[in-house]
This record gives C-alpha cells, sequence and structure tokens, in this order.
C-alpha cells in the first residue's frame, strides 16, 4: 500500500504532475517482469551504468528512480556510497523500497517526489552525482528552471549524468514515413508525442541537443555525450532481436561508430554528461 504521506504529497501537486504520477503508477503493475524479458532495454541500461562509472562520487541521487532497479544495483556495488532516489509514482516508490528491502539494502532512502521536491525531502543535501535514466526529465513542467535546480543540487566538482528520449528520431521518422502515418512520423519533433502507449497519454516533451545546450548553458558543460537506437532497435522493438544473435552486436557496433558523425543525436535516447561550470 501507498503510505499516507505518499498519497497526501500528490494530492497536493497540480493536475500535470497528477497527470504524470498516474501514468507511471499504472506502468508500474508489470515494469519488472516486463524489463526482465527486454534484452535491449538492460543493454541500453547497462551501457548507462558504465558511463555512470567513469565518475567518482560519494553520495547520488536517481531522479525518475521507477522501481529501484538501478537504485539496488549502485547500493550492493558501491556499500560506502550515500544513496537516494525520488519518483512522481507512489507506486512505482512503493515498489523500489520493497525491492531494496529485499535486497537488503534500505538504507537508501526513496521518497514520492519531483526535483522541485528534492529540496523539501533531503534539506541541506547536496550530491556528487545526479542521474536520471530513461527520459524522466522529459515530463518535467519547466527543464530551465529544472536545471537551474540541480545546479544547486549537484556539489561543484560533480557530474550529472542525463538521458532524454529524443526528438530526432531518424528510424522512426522513417517507419511511419514508409506507412503513410505523417502525423505520428513527425509527433516528436511537433511536441504531438504522447508516449510509447497508444491507450493512454503521457504528458512529455521530447528533447533535442539543442534544448539541452539552451536550458543547461551556461550553468553545465557537457562532457560526454551518446546516441542510442540510431539503428539497434528502440527498447520496444525488442522483439525483432534475439539476444544472442550476431545482428544485435552488428546493430550496436554501428551506432557506435554513427555517434562519431553528426548522426549521433538521431537515436531513440540521448544521453549527456554535464559538470558545473566554475563560478
Amino acid at each position: 500500500m501507498k503510505s499516507l504521506s505518499d498519497v497526501s504529497l500528490m494530492a497536493k501537486k497540480d493536475a500535470y504532475y497528477r497527470r504524470v504520477a498516474a501514468y507511471y503508477d499504472q506502468d508500474a503493475r508489470d515494469f519488472l517482469e516486463r524489463y526482465e524479458q527486454n534484452y535491449v532495454l538492460q543493454r541500453i541500461r547497462q551501457d548507462f551504468r558504465a558511463i555512470t562509472e567513469q565518475y567518482a562520487f560519494a553520495s547520488m541521487l536517481e531522479i525518475g528512480c521507477g522501481p529501484g532497479v538501478d537504485l539496488v544495483y549502485f547500493a550492493q556495488k558501491y556499500p560506502r556510497v550515500d544513496i537516494a532516489g525520488i519518483d512522481v509514482s507512489p507506486e512505482m516508490v512503493r515498489l523500489a523500497r520493497q525491492i531494496l528491502e529485499r535486497h537488503g539494502q534500505d538504507r537508501v532512502l526513496v521518497e514520492v517526489g519531483t526535483p522541485e521536491d528534492v529540496p523539501a525531502l533531503f534539506p541541506g543535501r547536496k550530491f556528487d552525482l545526479i542521474y536520471c535514466y530513461f527520459g524522466a526529465l522529459n515530463t518535467v513542467k519547466d527543464l530551465k528552471q529544472t536545471a537551474g535546480l540541480l545546479r544547486r543540487l549537484v556539489t561543484p566538482q560533480g557530474t550529472l549524468v542525463l538521458t532524454f528520449v529524443n526528438r530526432w528520431y531518424g528510424f522512426d521518422i522513417l517507419f511511419y514515413l514508409l506507412k503513410l502515418d505523417v502525423k505520428r512520423a513527425f509527433s516528436r519533433v511537433t511536441n504531438r508525442w504522447s508516449g510509447y502507449s497508444p491507450a493512454k497519454r503521457l504528458d512529455s516533451t521530447c528533447r533535442s541537443a539543442r534544448d539541452i545546450h539552451r536550458f543547461f548553458r551556461p550553468e553545465f558543460r557537457i562532457v560526454q555525450r551518446k546516441g542510442y537506437s540510431i539503428v539497434f532497435p528502440a527498447w520496444y522493438r525488442n522483439h525483432r532481436l534475439q539476444p544472442d544473435s550476431r545482428m544485435a552486436d552488428v546493430l550496436w557496433r554501428v551506432d557506435t561508430w554513427l555517434n562519431r558523425t553528426p548522426f549521433w543525436n538521431c537515436g531513440e535516447y540521448s544521453l549527456y554528461v554535464l559538470q558545473p561550470e566554475k563560478r
């Protein structure tokens, strides 16, 4: 069951965040089962983690922690690191607390909230590393305001590892144009994208590299960037690729090569590593 404090916090949120929370509350019902069967999603997540682990941290915050898969991973691997997480969905937070307790990692604090709530949820705290996997920041109301908040939450020598659902997803544009579905082909570009499910709407804005530069600079500098699922399948097309197939490795290597070209930002996701500029 959701705690009374979790329910009351979301009740105070505006209609926008209540809709986002309701979407992910529903998504939580079989999230872990679907994740465990999705090789593509697992491979991309492993690469997110590998990039994150290139940077030093003694404390970390996850934004959009979902059911706690990455919180458990980092807590088990780095037992001395101070770890916290937030998610807008009370149901996701409930699952995250359960899985953390099951793995003996109840030292990790997980709270219901949006990035704007972090100063109140963890008063006085700053984090060496703040990460967000699989696009939770696509649902914030004001990305520029969130960028300023993250600058105040990260330590001066800290790091952000942020991933976004990309605005310019070349494969989907071509795929739906070939199906003569022009509206869907350009839904991300025109900000009419409503999430991955045709049955329920997600309030979300896809982001381009230009958006990241515009909202995060001059407070941050981009020290690393990487695109995902340029030709390698998007996670929701995982059924088209066998995990042990040679083609999976070939497509992954092609994506690696394309990251050296101007097409790096034409995949389904883009990852950015940002560090604060000196004041």
